[in-house]
């Protein structure tokens, strides 16, 4: 039987043997066990004695009771601390789709709000959940990567691109499932429906505007399916490029575009962008700065000059010695005009431009595969500067060229799978990858010196001067002499080692003269005589500090001994004359190269107009010195006949006129430039070139004295400036 106080306690608080579950409904708040005990002793009754009491007491010890009491963080009473409830948050409840009536169903339409006037709800993404489907999209998109069959879900996320691109063959391959009676067929015919009522609208609208050839801005994208080749005109010449990716920017379209370049070691693709202005209304797709080829009016004819160049280019890997006359784009975006001889060499291009990027995706690489993103979004938590990071579902980098090939003409994009070659780099390419070749090739402009991109149509055969080294004016037994050393050289039939190794194994001439002699032309014509570049070295391209001197220095000679080029270093004197006690930094450069020409391999010719004022140190690095005599007569005088009768071979001149003009004291330079300037004035005249407009140039020149030239008939009277007669014999009296 309970006393008055048990009673008392049963009333105030009541205890349950049943275990409690997470799910268990909450007990109705009352006062905690601890908070009654507190009260009924502070009653001051005798029931604070009483067995019940007791009893109870021992019950709430830490632990007591077998059971699980689940709390859940509730809404927040201050910002430190954490509030426990007893219920459970009504916003954690799982997530429809993850309940097992949603996962039952083949495919899962989300409906997002519209924020635009017309329908209230819009088409967000599709889930794929069916294994039917997922097979079925694996053939869709055959050529694409991204579609994993065994992913739990697939989410195709609005405005559904890839499915407009791939509509035709998603249509045939529904089309032939539904003359099946199976699970698959159904399901087929099912993604099917929903999609052509999503992009109906869409396909009905781009085919209209395409059937009349113009397009939207808005609809651009749809002209640009992956796998595309693209026309455009960069840098005047016309281009096709290979579509990776396409996306709209602030005011623009984004067009990022592959094309096949060769940066020295291989061939391989190069990234670029190409972008078109936002426009109103319509425009023609053929005014767009870039299009799809198959647009192009005259495609057929596109596609044959661009294979050719495209051949062109993949004849051009590796190192070439051309002749060049054209537009030369060099570093900076500056563009000149050159003609002359070039040497195309895409890695030493690279060498010289460290900071420009020079890697290139392999030919054969997976990673060009486009790629249909099937990703749900990324949850970012609390992040609000997520959206400034957040996932976009992109494609990659265009499809690869061994996993993606082209067929000819007229059917260009079909996809055509080919084997990886094991050779260095394939030179095999496909009619479309020669399509995709650059237009330009990388190299160095021997005379204007600069480093710069050649528009690959105009580089040409050298056309070799095999006349200028017999024509030297120089004494008997020098041209023997220069050809054995430099065509022993050239075969390495004379090549031997000093004693120590590496040291003098090239050839180096020391050519000692007047200026206007013939020590440039002898150079000149010995590179052509062996079919070799010729690099002109000046001594403004070193500099005047001994460290920077050594440095380019040997930049030239490496690049000289790489193309087996002849070197000519003009007016060496400069640098090589005699050492002093009082010059230290002249010294310094001195010692630099005795250093660095020592170990020099290639073909080396100095020329100086002070051959006593070189260093004696150097005579022992030189091979060969040849010290030109001044121009005799008849040397004069054959050098007259050449350049009037190689400018105009039917020149009036006769012996004697070539006689007196052998006369004059002048040098092989002098001689081209009075015949050049002369020519042009008879050709501002319209008549023959003769004595007369010779007679002119020197007088207006002052190459000569001109008060030792006297005339017979004068064709000028020196005091009334009056035209005499046309007979007249110019002659030269020693002053």
């Amino acid at each position: 039987m309970q006393s008055d106080d048990d009673s008392n306690f049963d009333f105030a608080y009541s205890t349950s043997s049943t275990a409690s579950t997470d799910n268990a409904p909450a007990p109705a708040e009352g006062p905690s066990l601890s908070e009654t005990l507190e009260a009924f002793k502070s009653t001051g009754g005798e029931g604070s004695k009483s067995s019940a009491f007791k009893a109870l007491t021992e019950a709430v010890e830490s632990g007591s009771e077998c059971e699980v009491q689940t709390l859940y963080e509730g809404p927040p009473k201050c910002s430190c601390c954490k509030n426990w409830v007893t219920t459970y948050p009504r916003d954690l409840e799982s997530s429809i789709e993850e309940q097992i009536e949603t996962k039952k169903k083949a495919l899962i339409v989300r409906m997002g709000k519209s924020h635009q006037d017309g329908k209230p709800l819009v088409l967000d993404s599709i889930v794929v959940q069916s294994q039917y489907l997922k097979e079925f999209l694996s053939e869709v998109f055959q050529d694409y990567s991204g579609i994993t069959t065994s992913l739990e879900k697939l989410v195709f996320k609005s405005p559904f691109h890839p499915f407009y691109y791939r509509w035709d063959v998603l249509e045939e391959l529904a089309g032939n499932r539904k003359n099946t009676d199976s699970d698959a067929a159904t399901h087929a015919q099912l993604l099917y429906n929903l999609l052509d009522i999503e992009l109906r609208e869409t396909r009905n609208e781009i085919t209209d505007l395409v059937k009349n050839g113009v397009i939207t801005y808005n609809t651009l994208w749809a002209i640009f399916p992956p796998h595309s080749l693209l026309f455009s005109t960069i840098n005047g010449q016309n281009r096709v490029l290979l579509r990776q990716d396409v996306h709209y920017a602030g005011g623009y379209l984004s067009l990022v575009v592959k094309f096949i370049d060769w940066n020295g070691r291989q061939f391989g693709y190069k990234t670029t962008e190409l972008t078109i202005d936002q426009f109103s209304g319509t425009q023609p797709i053929t005014d767009l700065g870039v299009y799809p080829l198959k647009f192009h009016p005259s495609r057929t004819e596109v596609e044959e000059d661009l294979k050719a160049r495209g051949e062109k280019f993949r004849d051009m890997h590796g190192f070439q010695y051309v002749s060049y006359k054209g537009t030369m784009l060099c570093n900076g975006g500056q563009i000149r005009e050159i003609d002359e001889r070039v040497i195309v060499d895409a890695s030493s291009y690279a060498d010289h431009h460290p900071m420009q990027s020079n890697l290139l995706e392999p030919l054969d690489s997976q990673e060009l595969a486009f790629t249909v993103c099937v990703s749900d979004d990324i949850h970012y938590g609390d992040n609000k500067n997520a959206s400034l990071h957040s996932y976009q579902p992109q494609p990659s980098r265009g499809p690869s060229k061994r996993q993606l090939s082209y067929p000819p003409h007229p059917n260009l994009e079909g996809p055509i799978k080919r084997q990886k070659k094991d050779t260095e780099f394939d030179t095999d390419f496909t009619a479309a990858e020669l399509l995709l070749c650059n237009s330009h090739v990388r190299g160095y402009a021997l005379k204007s010196k600069r480093w710069a991109e050649f528009d690959i149509t105009q580089l040409r055969p050298i056309s070799w001067n095999d006349s200028a080294f017999p024509n030297l004016m120089l004494p008997e037994g020098f041209k023997n002499l220069i050809s054995s050393f430099i065509e022993g050289h050239t075969t390495g039939e004379s090549e031997f080692d000093d004693i120590i190794e590496g040291k003098g194994l090239g050839v180096i001439l020391l050519l000692v003269g007047k200026p206007g002699i013939g020590k440039t032309l002898t150079a000149e014509a010995v590179a052509d005589k062996v079919r070799r570049p010729l690099y002109i070295l000046s001594a403004g391209e070193l500099g005047t500090d001994a460290e920077e001197v050594e440095m380019r220095l040997n930049s030239v000679l490496a690049m000289t001994e790489k193309w087996n080029a002849v070197l000519l270093f003009d007016e060496c004197d400069v640098f090589l004359q005699k050492r002093s006690m009082d010059n230290l930094a002249h010294n310094e450069i001195v010692a630099v190269f005795l250093r660095v020409i020592e170990y020099f391999r290639g073909t080396l010719f100095m020329i100086t107009n002070r051959g006593d004022a070189i260093d004696t140190a150097f005579q022992s690095r030189i091979h060969l010195t040849l010290h030109y005599p001044d121009l005799n007569a008849a040397a004069r005088r054959s050098i007259w006949e050449r350049f009037i009768t190689g400018s105009e071979p039917d020149s009036p001149l006769d012996d004697e006129s070539y006689s007196k003009l052998s006369e004059l004291p002048l040098n092989g330079r002098q001689i081209r430039n009075t015949v050049k300037i002369s020519l042009l004035l008879a050709r501002k005249e319209k008549t023959a070139l003769s004595v007369e407009h010779i007679w002119t140039v020197l007088r207006a020149t002052g190459e000569v004295n001109v008060g030792a030239l006297k005339v017979c008939h004068d064709p000028y009277d020196m005091d009334t400036n009056v035209q005499a007669g046309p007979e007249y014999l110019l002659t030269y009296e020693e002053s």
